[in-house]
């Protein structure tokens, strides 16, 4: 909502006061087939809508910095916080849901209005201005499936799994939001429950009416066919969201400094290449320092032969 008839220092697309634009001026429809597929849901990179089909490919007067877009997507410079209206929901604790004072539900707010605590869904944290991470990433996606196995139950439950590499030539660098999540799930079966949250009345098994994990869970697995060992236990998940909205204007943009640094740069977290600035090698430093040693040291001797030279030729003209 923070999108409709917004300010540019909000999205400099959406912006009143910028390029005024409409949602359907990006996301075209034909045939009721909306273009730009949810990232988060979609497994296939198709219909998708990228910054290069107004901008180009080469945007920037500078060429170096359009050959960063051969390896990051637009969004990662152009978008350096989001959630700038309105906080966005970055954890959710179903594992806390339940409680009641005097027998009834009851809802708390934080300090920003947002419900941090509901008896029927849990614990919640909202932040604003959020620094996104990031990811390598090439429009692909895999999705936990209901009844699906957790192979690893030591480590969060990735629920769509964002695909790419730096070796990967369909990748690009991309900011996401990570949602983050505590789950219930069997322990004896490795998968995720899905408790039977509403009913009409309580005494049916809904979690949202009878507060119980063991009679929401046991109906909720035998409404989906699932197995159900009668354990509960819960699971930290991770949920992918790519961040292309609430774009900068040009002159807040992020800078060099803001990845090519040995502390706190925002690309610290992708390892799998040698960026100049962030990373060190000895290696790699040492050949610098030679392959500057040997320029001057190339450029003297030049310099110095054509001066020999050109002396000579004076002394011999006389």
């Amino acid at each position: 909502m923070a999108m409709f008839e917004t300010t540019k220092d909000v999205d400099v697309h959406m912006g009143v006061d910028g390029a005024k634009l409409q949602c359907v001026d990006c996301h075209t429809t034909d045939q009721h087939n909306i273009s730009g597929k949810v990232y988060s849901l979609s497994s296939m990179n198709m219909n998708r809508n990228t910054c290069e089909q107004c901008h180009t490919e080469t945007p920037h007067e500078d060429n170096i910095l359009n050959e960063h877009s051969l390896k990051v997507a637009c969004q990662s410079c152009h978008i350096p916080t989001y959630a700038k209206a309105n906080a966005t929901k970055m954890y959710w604790d179903w594992s806390t849901a339940g409680r009641l004072k005097n027998g009834e539900p009851y809802v708390e707010e934080d300090s920003m209005g947002n419900h941090s605590y509901m008896s029927i869904k849990g614990s919640f944290v909202w932040e604003k201005n959020v620094i996104p991470d990031y990811i390598w990433f090439n429009g692909t996606a895999s999705h936990y499936i209901e009844g699906d196995l957790i192979s690893d139950t030591t480590k969060p439950l990735v629920l769509n799994q964002l695909h790419g590499s730096y070796a990967d030539d369909d990748s690009k660098i991309y900011p996401v939001k990570i949602h983050v999540a505590n789950q219930p799930y069997d322990p004896v079966n490795k998968i995720l429950i899905q408790p039977k949250l509403y009913a009409d009345k309580k005494g049916e098994g809904a979690f949202w009416k009878d507060f119980n994990w063991q009679t929401a869970a046991t109906a909720g697995m035998k409404d989906a066919n699932l197995p159900f060992s009668g354990k509960i236990s819960f699971i930290k998940t991770e949920m992918y969201w790519p961040v292309n909205h609430m774009v900068a204007a040009k002159e807040n943009t992020l800078n060099c400094n803001s990845c090519h640094q040995r502390e706190n740069s925002r690309l610290a977290g992708l390892n799998d290449f040698y960026m100049p600035g962030r990373d060190y090698s000895k290696v790699v430093e040492l050949a610098g320092i030679w392959m500057l040693i040997l320029t001057l040291l190339g450029v003297s001797i030049h310099g110095t032969a054509r001066i020999f030279i050109n002396l000579k030729s004076k002394r011999g003209s006389k």
